[in-house]
């Protein structure tokens, strides 16, 4: 299931992501940003989360100090819209258990977007699409998840991820992505505590600290280092789950690398191997776009259920 999935996908990437061979006459970039006639197009794009596509340095997801128990597939689709930028793509995570329930292997990625932007968000970017639309495929991360201390009586449980950013997105000429690698590192501490109300079951507080890198175009500043942070609170009830986060991180350029995001999930928990999911994210400061999400969750197959 999982191969046939991800084979379609990248079938349909491939077929939505072929743009024309034909040459283009550069003049108009060449112009409005004052090319020098000597360095590489790429050297003036502005690799910051203020300057690129919303999926290209994304505040990550925050986690709340636990891991699953079991394969998990979320499918879905994005809508991103700011002033000047309409962005829509199809999004899938996969999670696995990596032989105990202390440790899983997690994989994100955007598998296709398309986008829409006007000129003058173009030519802030210095984007090199002169009709500001077209396709792109995502950066693909590979995260490792480690669950050091299981919650217990007084207790949080505390969680390490370490993840890396592929660079296989594309369209760079965009401003979509970065065509560079890049990691980051969290660790999260969250603890659940009952409510004896009809239907709610507990609430639980979390909050997470870590570390982002990317790679830059600067000459004295190859790579941006910032501070990861994030926390929330979450609500279940008998059959949904409510998710209120705020995040983001800071970087040390000053470049529009300082975005923060506010999250509301709503999880439908039915106990079943189907869940839905409906999200909402507002950027704040350096990330200028209003989200919705809308997924599917997957509960492939059941790993440790029966283990304390």
């Amino acid at each position: 299931m999982i191969k046939t999935y991800f084979g379609s996908l990248l079938l349909i990437t491939i077929l939505l992501g072929c743009r024309s061979a034909n040459s283009q006459d550069w003049s108009w970039w060449n112009e409005k940003h004052n090319w020098d006639g000597v360095t590489h197009w790429s050297r003036y794009i502005i690799i910051s989360p203020s300057y690129l596509g919303p999926n290209a340095l994304p505040v990550p997801a925050i986690k709340n100090g636990t891991i699953l128990d079991r394969i998990n597939l979320e499918m879905g689709a994005d809508g991103h819209f700011s002033k000047g930028d309409k962005t829509t793509n199809l999004f899938t995570e996969l999670f696995i258990p990596l032989f105990t329930e202390k440790a899983g292997l997690n994989l994100t990625w955007i598998p296709v977007e398309y986008y829409r932007m006007d000129t003058i968000t173009r030519d802030v970017r210095r984007a090199r699409d002169y009709d500001g639309k077209g396709f792109a495929t995502g950066d693909l991360i590979i995260g490792t998840y480690i669950q050091i201390l299981k919650e217990r009586d007084r207790l949080p449980g505390i969680l390490l991820t370490v993840n890396l950013k592929t660079a296989t997105g594309s369209n760079m000429e965009g401003a979509r992505y970065t065509d560079s690698p890049g990691y980051h590192f969290d660790l999260s501490f969250g603890k659940s505590y009952p409510v004896e109300k009809p239907h709610l079951r507990y609430f639980r507080v979390y909050g997470m600290m870590g570390l982002y890198v990317y790679q830059t175009h600067y000459d004295k500043n190859y790579q941006n280092d910032a501070f990861l942070y994030g926390a929330g609170i979450n609500l279940e009830w008998k059959r949904f789950i409510i998710e209120n986060q705020l995040g983001g991180y800071i970087g040390y350029i000053g470049d529009g690398d300082r975005p923060m995001v506010y999250r509301l999930n709503i999880k439908s928990d039915r106990n079943a191997n189907w869940n839905f999911k409906i999200g909402f994210q507002q950027g704040f400061i350096d990330f200028d776009y209003t989200t919705i999400r809308l997924s599917a969750i997957i509960n492939l197959k059941e790993r440790f259920a029966d283990k304390k």
